[in-house]
């Protein structure tokens, strides 16, 4: 089936004022969102983005995230599959992107955020 005419026409829009608004490029806004939400209700959010990389099989991506220095931006579909949609609506809503241009940005700043999340405990566990 194919996007009606409103949809292709809302599609072209979101793309127009992200780009505007260089979505595509300013991530810090979400990257603070993401941080909170994984560390909020003593790191609910971590939690559950562990147990749906259990349940994807990606735990190995995210081990991998953790040890790296720089890790490497990921897909759109890792990306999906470890964030809830509510997660991702919320997060684009909290960093005034569309959900669209959310999903782009959180392939580089997941994998950076998940990282932080393992740095700052080790540093605490370890001082």
């Amino acid at each position: 089936m194919t996007a009606s005419a409103t949809e292709q026409l809302n599609s072209v829009f979101t793309k127009a004022a992200d780009t505007l608004t260089a979505a595509t490029t300013d991530t810090s806004g979400l990257f603070s969102a993401l941080v909170q939400y994984l560390e909020h209700n003593g790191n609910s959010g971590e939690h559950e983005l562990r147990q749906n990389a259990q349940i994807h099989g990606l735990n190995e991506q995210l081990a991998q995230w953790d040890q790296e220095r720089r890790p490497d931006a990921t897909t759109e579909d890792v990306v999906t599959k470890l964030l809830p949609v509510h997660v991702i609506e919320k997060l684009a809503e909290q960093s005034g992107l569309s959900r669209e241009a959310a999903v782009r940005a959180l392939t580089g700043v997941l994998p950076a955020a998940c990282h932080k999340e393992r740095s700052d405990k080790y540093t605490t566990q370890t001082r």
